[in-house]
């Protein structure tokens, strides 16, 4: 029945998994950044610094790396002095960014492994599957009319390089390298155990996009709130506050109206997330004003107020929180929420 559901999706997925070769031309792919980033000579906090990107730069990705935990970016900007010069082209630098700094349009499972080769590299094999004469293999879409003919007449040894799902929604779809070329198969074909560390496309759905990003966005909102809340706190109980490194006013990106329209179950937790981001904002703004005329003093009715900013804003991050948690068991594809 499961295989059969699946065979269901086929036409959302057309849109999804386009094939790509190491011969053809970068897909269109962009990140955007979501905090101070370090722009990296390889894939890895081991590889020298090159630059910090600041936030919210937009940059064309090159490639990434099996997992899909370091992206790598065309920077045409200066470098720090004394930086490496290897990973430069044509006046363009290519380096590598942590994932967890970065939001994205396109889909990375596009983008070539290993990327556009500078600095030399090395690495060991993501996760393996074996491919049987018999496995189903499609080619540039999951679909019955691109299932091809293995190649091989015995067993071989794939990379897995991507995935649509996960093992806790039953089966799911698998991408793999083979010859320099992406293809797809079923894990009902090509049994896993447990869920590979590779990256998942469900996030081009804008259901599971908003759910990803909701929890990105909230998170990054707690951090501030969690600092100004302290220094607010500590005024309060007479300890005293740095005017040091005040964090600069909450934004919220990549939650966009249009897949809100698509989604309009998101609209609840997008409006408390909107909410709490004017109630932190506040209080960082009473903040700047006590630090602006430091020998003034703070009075008590501006701490309540500060507070009460605060306070306010704790709620709403909770309410995100409350309303977010169930929409995580519905499957972003069969558009089934999970008993």
């Amino acid at each position: 029945m499961l295989k059969r559901f699946a065979f269901l999706t086929l036409s959302l997925i057309l849109l999804l998994c386009a094939t790509v070769t190491d011969a053809q031309v970068t897909p269109e792919v962009w990140v955007t950044t979501q905090d101070y980033a370090v722009l990296r000579a390889g894939p890895g906090t081991t590889w020298d610094r090159l630059t910090v990107l600041p936030f919210g730069a937009t940059y064309r990705a090159t490639g990434r790396n099996t997992f899909g935990t370091w992206i790598q970016v065309a920077y045409e900007g200066a470098l720090d002095p004394g930086a490496r010069t290897d990973v430069t082209i044509d006046g363009i630098s290519y380096g590598w960014v942590n994932y967890r700094l970065l939001i994205w349009t396109g889909n990375i499972l596009e983008l070539p492994i290993d990327g556009i080769e500078t600095a030399r590299t090395a690495r060991a094999v993501g996760p393996t599957i074996i491919l049987m004469p018999d496995t189903p293999i499609y080619v540039g879409v999951v679909d019955p009319s691109t299932r091809m003919q293995n190649p091989y007449t015995t067993p071989i040894t794939v990379e897995v390089t991507g995935r649509l799902g996960s093992a806790g929604s039953g089966y799911y779809w698998i991408q793999f390298k083979m010859n320099n070329q992406f293809y797809w198969t079923g894990t009902w074909a090509v049994p896993m155990y447990g869920t590979p560390n590779v990256p998942d496309a469900a996030y081009l759905y804008p259901y599971s996009r908003l759910y990803s990003q909701l929890r990105r966005e909230s998170s990054r909102l707690y951090n501030v709130l969690s600092d100004i809340g302290g220094r607010w706190r500590s005024l309060l109980y007479g300890t005293g506050a740095t005017c040091n490194d005040i964090p600069e006013d909450a934004a919220i990106v990549g939650l966009t109206d249009a897949d809100l329209q698509l989604e309009p179950i998101y609209a609840p937790p997008t409006n408390a997330l909107r909410a709490a981001q004017i109630e932190v904002n506040a209080a960082l703004a009473l903040f700047r004003e006590v630090c602006a005329a430091p020998t003034q003093g703070v009075t008590p009715d501006t701490i309540q107020r500060a507070l009460e900013h605060v306070d306010a804003a704790e709620r709403y991050l909770n309410i995100v929180g409350e309303l977010i948690t169930p929409l995580q068991r519905r499957d972003p594809i069969l558009g089934e929420v999970e008993n």
